[in-house]
C-alpha cells in the first residue's frame, strides 16, 4: 500500500477546503483492522487523479455540508454499539446526504451493505431471481411455518460465509433461533431454498461492465459454504457467456455503482436460469492467480507470506484498480 501513496502528491493536493473528502471512521482502531488501508487508497487515488482532497475522521461528520465524501463501509462507524450496525451506516449516509453532501456509498447503495432483509426485498420488489426466502422476526413464526429441509438460514448482517447455517430439522432451527447468542445478532431470521450445488459465481460489476468474475467450487462431496476459506477452488478462467447480458441488465435493475453478485444454478446446469444468491455494493475480491501444480488451495496461499505473489499485495493492487475507476467514473 505504502508505494501507491507518494507524499508528494499527499501533501500536493490536501486542502482543508476541497469539495472531496475522504471519510475516515478513526485513525487508531482503522489501523489494527486494516480499515485504514483501504482509506488510504481513497486518497491515492484522489491525489492520482490531481483532485484535492480533505479528510475528516469519526462523528465530524455532521460537519461536513456540500461536498463530494467517500469512505469505506465498517462496523467502525457504529459509534453507539448498536445491535444492527448496518443501520448506523446507513443513518450516516443520510444524514451527509441531508446536509446537502453526494455521498458513495449513498444511503440507499449502503442499504444493501450485509443487511439481507433489506436485500430480500428489494430482489422480490424488482423481480431478481433468487432462492425463496422467508423472513421471520420471532422464533414462534419459525415453529409455525411449513418448511421444506433441508435448507440454509441466513443470518441478517453477516457476509462470507459467516452466519450462514445449513438446517436439517425443525428442531435445529429452533435450537439456533432460540439461543441468546443468535438473537443478540439477529432482529430477522431469514430462512432459505438450499440449491443442489457444488459451485457459485462471484460477479463483480460497474454500470455494464464486468470487472472480475470467478467460480468457487466445493470439491467436497458434503455441502458446505463455497468461500475459499473452507477449501474451494477457484476457477478465474470460465464464464457462462450465454448469460452475460442477463447478469449484466440484472445488476442495472439495482441501480448501484458497483457491486458483487453470488450466483448459481440449481444442479450445476447452466442451461436453466441462474438464481441471484446476495448482492453487495462493498465486496472483498479474489485476485486472479495460477495456482496449478501448487501444493495448496486458494484458502491456503491467502495465509501465505510470498512477498509481491502474496494474496494480501495482489489484493491490494486489484481493490486499487477497481476503486480507481469507481471514483473516476463518479467525478468525470
Amino acid at each position: 500500500m505504502i508505494q501507491k501513496i507518494k507524499l508528494s502528491t499527499f501533501f500536493k493536493y490536501y486542502s482543508r477546503e476541497s469539495e472531496h473528502v475522504v471519510l475516515l471512521p478513526s485513525l487508531i482502531e482503522g489501523f489494527f483492522t486494516n480499515s485504514l488501508e483501504h482509506d488510504l487508497i481513497l486518497v491515492a487515488i484522489l491525489a492520482e487523479q490531481k483532485k484535492t482532497y480533505s479528510i475528516c475522521i469519526g462523528k465530524d461528520y455532521k460537519n461536513i455540508k456540500n461536498k463530494i465524501v467517500f469512505y469505506n463501509p465498517s462496523v467502525l462507524f457504529n459509534f453507539k454499539d448498536e445491535l444492527d450496525y448496518s443501520a448506523a451506516m446507513i443513518r450516516i449516509a443520510k444524514e451527509m446526504e441531508g446536509n446537502g453532501n453526494q455521498v458513495f456509498y449513498s444511503s440507499y447503495e449502503i442499504s444493501f451493505w450485509e443487511n439481507k432483509a433489506f436485500m430480500h426485498r428489494m430482489f422480490d420488489d424488482l423481480n431478481v431471481k433468487t432462492p425463496k426466502t422467508n423472513v421471520f422476526s420471532s422464533a414462534k413464526e419459525v415453529k409455525d411455518a411449513v418448511m421444506e429441509f433441508p435448507c440454509l438460514l441466513k443470518e441478517e448482517h453477516s457476509y462470507a460465509s459467516l452466519g450462514l447455517h445449513k438446517l436439517n430439522s425443525m428442531e435445529e432451527a429452533i435450537t439456533l433461533v432460540e439461543s441468546e447468542a443468535f438473537k443478540a445478532r439477529n432482529e430477522n431470521i431469514l430462512i432459505q431454498k438450499l440449491l443442489n450445488i457444488k459451485k457459485d459465481l462471484r460477479v463483480i460489476l460497474m454500470g455494464d461492465e464486468i470487472l472480475l468474475h470467478y467460480w468457487r467450487v466445493n470439491p467436497s462431496k458434503e455441502w458446505k459454504p463455497t468461500s475459499t476459506s473452507h477449501g474451494s477452488g477457484v476457477d478465474f478462467v470460465t464464464f457462462p457467456e450465454k448469460w452475460r447480458t442477463h447478469i449484466i441488465e440484472t445488476f442495472k435493475k439495482l441501480n448501484l455503482t458497483t457491486g458483487a453478485f453470488d450466483i448459481a444454478w440449481d444442479n450445476d446446469d447452466l442451461d436453466s436460469e441462474p438464481y441471484f444468491l446476495e448482492v453487495s455494493p462493498n465486496y472483498q475480491p479474489n485476485p486472479p492467480v495460477d495456482l496449478s501444480g501448487k501444493p495448496f488451495n486458494y484458502g491456503q496461499y491467502k495465509k501465505k507470506f510470498l512477498w509481491k505473489d502474496s494474496w494480501d499485495y495482489n489484493y491490494i493492487n486489484i481493490i486499487y484498480a477497481i476503486k480507481q475507476k469507481w471514483i473516476k467514473s463518479i467525478l468525470t
